[in-house]
């Protein structure tokens, strides 16, 4: 899908005139309604409606647009970041994708403990999109614990950490799933083989939650869970790296489980590319690993 037929798109929504939109873009209108023709094509979803001399778009354009255009920063974002690694390659840079169950907290500790003598650029984004940054050489290696199948690339199991829900303490003594008020993450994921649907793999069909806050951010989530507003579901070594910074009163303990609940263990995988022998910087990333994630 071209890019470009996308910002076109977002154009012809904020500007409602496929004149001003062409204008925007210096190119003619028909070669605009053609693009849009095409995106609708590839879409297979219908933008725009006649509307006299002028166009209406359609209610599926108007819940499209925030999403293409979402999609849009994430891709700007990525090439900018991507211009950074090029320029930083012949330094002694560390590059690791990950998202922010290890993003926070994490990594500081990470950093400080066995990679001092080196740069680091981190990519935060979501299993999958942390595999192709691997596997295109924009990051060396990635963490997670929802691997995304890809065929260059090497999951290494690490290490085993256990999910919990987490509270304010004193607060939801008598918990329910389908009372408590939970927040979860936006962000959502595809190619998962064991069919998980959320970043923090709850699994929703089987034990349907109370949603009241979704954050795309985890420090958002846990700054939610410390104003005793909801619970979270995360790693538990996460709790523990979070109750070791913050004052008593604002500390989070863990709630019991939804009977019948499985008990869950994830393993913690390092990935890298399989052309890439495992050299000391994979083997030191995985002893912080086993350190820091242990409860």
């Amino acid at each position: 899908m071209d890019t470009n037929r996308i910002r076109y798109f977002l154009s012809l929504v904020k500007t409602g005139s496929m004149t001003k939109a062409a204008e925007l873009h210096y190119i003619s209108t028909p070669a605009l309604s053609k693009a849009i023709k095409v995106l609708e094509g590839e879409l297979n979803e219908k933008l725009v409606v006649p509307d006299g001399r002028g166009i209406l778009l359609t209610d599926r354009a108007r819940v499209l647009a925030p999403k293409l255009e979402e999609i849009l920063k994430k891709l700007d974002a990525l090439i900018d970041r991507t211009d950074i690694a090029e320029n930083l390659a012949d330094q002694n840079v560390l590059k690791i994708a990950t998202f922010e169950v290890f993003s926070t907290h994490f990594m500081e500790r990470a950093l400080s403990s066995s990679f001092k003598d080196k740069a680091c650029l981190l990519y935060e984004t979501i299993p999958g999109q942390m595999e192709q940054a691997v596997a295109r050489r924009d990051a060396d290696f990635a963490l997670t614990y929802i691997p995304i199948p890809h065929p260059e690339l090497d999951h290494l199991r690490v290490q085993v950490i256990e999910m919990g829900i987490y509270g304010l303490k004193k607060t939801f003594d008598e918990f329910s799933e389908h009372q408590t008020p939970f927040v979860i993450p936006t962000a959502p994921i595809e190619g998962s083989p064991n069919k998980v649907r959320g970043l923090d793999g709850w699994p929703d069909d089987a034990f349907p939650r109370n949603v009241i806050y979704r954050v795309a951010m985890l420090e958002s989530a846990l700054g939610i869970c410390r104003r005793g507003l909801a619970v979270v579901y995360i790693p538990k070594f996460i709790a523990k790296l979070h109750n070791e910074i913050v004052k008593p009163e604002f500390q989070l303990e863990e709630k019991p489980l939804p009977k019948r609940f499985p008990i869950r263990k994830e393993y913690v995988y390092l990935v890298k590319r399989k052309t890439d022998l495992e050299d000391d910087v994979a083997k030191k990333l995985g002893m912080v690993l086993r350190k820091i994630c242990s409860v």
